[in-house]
């Protein structure tokens, strides 16, 4: 198709306007309404006079069409295909739009023109492929960043930006709500721009508070807490049943609702605005002593009968029962009932032994003759007809976990030998994928499912296969990989703490090293024991990683290293030495807060 139009005096040939020049005009743009099929245009096939075709001059100009019924070419109105391109460029996006701009001028009649052209398509195509890269890079960041270990960037070292005094800094909790840090102490709640440290709100509390969902400070564990919609406060006064407790559930605007609780209730804030309970079967019993026989081991009293165990969530708001379930006292072990008194001796304590773990949405709830597991929906994840304390045949190195990915972990009480705990991983579909050991739950990802879950078997460390295509297939095995801990999964590496108490990064889809940090470098020595006990959590930006560890794992003095690793090569990026011991880290919408001995401060 052809269109004729006034002389261009930057293209070849004469610059009199009484004479014209003719160009081709480009069929066919992807995304463009109207191709060659549409109608009055023309087509792409082999009898097209296209460029470069035998029409065409020697020097690669057009042929000039002649004008049927006019003695002078006029102008003459857009085409179908200048519309179509017209259309394109608005459906498009805007920097493929910039692009695009090259594609719709005319063809050029000279070689020099036929190569500008290439070089404009060139650039479409290089700032299309730029934009893809732009909005996946994007989405990479918004995933990483919802995740709670989440940082925005960890490239150089971060210095103080704002900060918040507190009368007992120690005592108080800090709690991640969408796009607020929640600052739980001095008998307030304030409710602060992570960003800034300007403080939105303050709502003022009892002395004695609890607030949550939160994570159990000064224990190094996966962050896979959400933040807190809404969060929940439990204050207290007076002591055990008469004590007097209420409730306040607060938003993220600082807008709260409270209500009162029944005296002594055992409870704990949730996820979702809930509040978890426990109620003893008969109320709280007395401490009573117990046997202890020549070796010193305590035994309960001969036929001994504990109660039952009622657990369940409601609404912190209302008080709505959400759900409810017993756990049934079954055959006990002494250890699961007995606390010690004052004077060190051992005592039949059925209240005081009740213990729970809550790791992200999984609860579990070990007690006297009692145990079980529950998502935090009502959902029973172990089984209740075992009423053996604990499950899996009386093996508690196997437990309930939750997955980053919404998944969760439990043990295989179903393992031919119940003597090695071996566990089960339950994915987000619905599909089960057994382990020959226990499952490694990263600290800290990425926000992306990378198709696949490490375990520790023995002493060796292996990765199974959580696709949908071949769920549980063994993708490889590294027998000198002595794995303890994940600490991240990020960009593809994932970085363990080895039992010599070593940093190492290996590849995830291979299992290959790419690169190890010295027990030296993270303060360990020679106390590789106690490396574990001195990581308090795990960061990342994507490609670095952030590790706050003990100044001195031995204890005799106190201090903090924030360590920056690079995800690249395991060199220290940065390090920053702080006099305060570990008290609480926390990333607010990538924003690092930290609890000082003064108060919160605001790092970045």
């Amino acid at each position: 198709m052809t269109e004729r139009t006034q002389q261009d005096d930057t293209g070849n040939g004469t610059p009199d306007p009484s004479k014209v020049q003719t160009f081709e005009l480009i069929d066919e743009v992807p995304g463009a309404f109207g191709g060659p099929e549409a109608e009055g245009a023309d087509s792409d096939g082999p009898d097209s006079d296209g460029p470069d075709s035998e029409g065409s001059d020697g020097d690669g100009s057009a042929a000039t069409e002649p004008d049927a019924g006019a003695g002078e070419p006029a102008p003459r109105e857009p085409g179908r295909a200048t519309l179509a391109l017209a259309s394109a460029r608005a459906a498009v996006g805007r920097n493929v739009r910039r692009g695009g701009s090259a594609v719709r001028r005319r063809l050029p009649t000279t070689r020099r023109g036929k190569v500008l052209l290439a070089g404009g398509t060139v650039s479409v195509v290089v700032l299309a492929v730029a934009a893809g890269v732009l909005v996946d890079a994007r989405l990479r960041e918004q995933a990483l960043l919802a995740t709670p270990a989440g940082v925005r960037s960890l490239e150089v070292k971060p210095t103080e930006q704002w900060s918040i005094d507190l009368e007992n800094p120690i005592a108080s909790t800090l709690v991640e709500m969408p796009g607020v840090l929640a600052i739980a102490g001095d008998g307030k709640v304030r409710g602060v721009d992570p960003a800034s440290g300007e403080v939105l709100w303050t709502v003022d509390l009892e002395e004695n508070l609890s607030c949550g969902p939160s994570a159990l400070l000064g224990v190094g564990e996966p962050s896979i807490q959400e933040p807190a919609d809404p969060l929940v406060c439990v204050t207290s006064s007076g002591e055990d049943d008469e004590r007097e407790q209420s409730v306040t559930v607060v938003e993220a605007d600082g807008a709260t609702r409270s209500r009162e609780l029944d005296p002594g209730a055992e409870v704990v804030p949730v996820a979702g605005g809930g509040l978890l309970h426990f109620e003893i079967a008969g109320g709280k019993t007395e401490q009573r002593p117990v046997v202890v026989d020549k070796l010193g081991v305590p035994h309960l009293p001969k036929d001994f009968v504990g109660p039952d165990l009622t657990v369940g969530v409601e609404d912190a708001a209302t008080g709505k029962q959400r759900w409810t379930d017993t756990l049934t006292f079954g055959a006990p072990r002494p250890d699961s009932c007995i606390t010690y008194d004052e004077s060190g001796a051992p005592v039949l304590d059925v209240a005081g032994a009740l213990g729970w773990d809550l790791h992200g949405d999984v609860l579990e709830v070990q007690g006297c003759g009692v145990s079980g597991a529950f998502r935090l929906d009502g959902t029973r994840l172990d089984d209740p007809k075992d009423t053996e304390d604990p499950p899996a045949d009386g093996v508690d190195t196997a437990s309930f976990l939750s997955l980053p990915d919404g998944g969760w972990v439990g043990p295989d009480t179903a393992a031919a030998d119940v003597a090695v705990a071996t566990d089960v991983v339950h994915l987000p579909d619905g599909g089960t994928v057994g382990l020959d050991g226990n499952v490694l739950v990263p600290w800290a990802t990425d926000g992306r499912d990378p198709g696949l879950v490490l375990e520790r078997v023995g002493v060796r460390t292996q990765a199974r296969s959580t696709s949908a295509d071949d769920p549980g297939a063994l993708l490889w095995s590294a027998p000198q990989l002595r794995a303890t801990t994940l600490l991240a999964e990020v960009s593809g590496t994932a970085v363990v703490l080895d039992e010599q108490g070593a940093v190492r990064a290996i590849d995830l889809g291979t299992g290959a090293d790419r690169w190890t940090l010295s027990p030296k470098t993270l303060s360990f020595g020679d106390l590789a024991w106690a490396a574990e006990s001195s990581i308090f959590g795990a960061y990342t930006d994507g490609d670095t990683l952030l590790l706050p560890v003990s100044a001195d794992p031995s204890g005799e003095s106190s201090g903090l290293r924030l360590l920056a690793v690079d995800l690249r090569d395991g060199s220290v990026r940065w390090e920053l030495e702080q006099e305060t011991p570990y008290t609480q880290l926390i990333s607010v919408d990538g924003y690092l807060a930290q609890v000082t001995q003064h108060g919160v401060v605001g790092l970045g």
